[in-house]
């Protein structure tokens, strides 16, 4: 087995994840702006929610990348027995790049079409999914850290798409430079497939179970 140095119990650093994943999706949701209906001259609501459609667009698409990156984070930990300091550092980057996501999204909802927008909101996505990437490939390997019943075919299998979805975010974040509507939209599709697959039943950037060893 694989050195790991000092080890700690995961359930503070759980409890911090979850908590700060709590407070951006909170977040999130506060920096929207209330349609105002109030002054003369004004033709209802809905011209002014219509108006509005990018803002919200925006909104729910980070909101389901953020759900989509607790429920990786969370099938990822749940396979791991323990921490250590390396696993800790993956994790506080992994909230780095969560808790700036009010903020990357609101600037995509008021430059939607500037490419900078774009690769900022793609690059944060793509940190964060690569530090829980890095989080299972460093922890599986040699069985350091990870559960005894997975078998070598499962370890590779996650991590082999993990590698490819890092691809994918990453070419999505570079696509950016060139037209930012390349960018959301292939965020769009991996958020709708992952949540597919998740409302399935199935579980892990795989999509598969562990395989338990008979």
């Amino acid at each position: 087995m694989a050195r790991t140095g000092p080890t700690f119990a995961k359930d503070r650093m759980m409890a911090l994840t979850d908590g700060v994943i709590a407070i951006v999706i909170t977040l999130m949701v506060l920096e929207l702006t209330i349609p105002d209906v109030s002054e003369e001259g004004l033709e209802g609501l809905w011209p002014e929610v219509r108006s509005l459609w990018r803002e919200y667009l925006a909104y729910v698409l980070s909101f389901f990348i953020v759900g989509i990156l607790w429920l990786y984070h969370h099938t990822t930990w749940r396979r791991i027995n323990r921490a250590n300091g390396t696993l800790l550092f993956f994790n506080m980057v992994f909230l780095l790049a969560v808790s700036v996501t009010p903020f990357t999204s609101r600037m995509v909802a008021l430059n939607t079409d500037e490419r900078l927008a774009a690769i900022i909101y793609g690059s944060s996505v793509f940190l964060a999914a690569a530090c829980i990437a890095a989080t299972f490939a460093y922890a599986s390997q040699g069985r350091r850290l990870v559960d005894d019943d997975m078998t070598a075919e499962f370890v590779q299998r996650e991590n082999t798409m993990a590698a490819l979805l890092m691809v994918m975010l990453a070419l999505a974040a570079f696509l950016g430079t060139f037209t930012p509507r390349a960018t959301y939209i292939i965020l769009g599709v991996l958020v709708t497939f992952y949540w597919v697959v998740t409302a399935l039943n199935r579980e892990g950037v795989s999509a598969r179970r562990p395989d338990v060893p008979s």
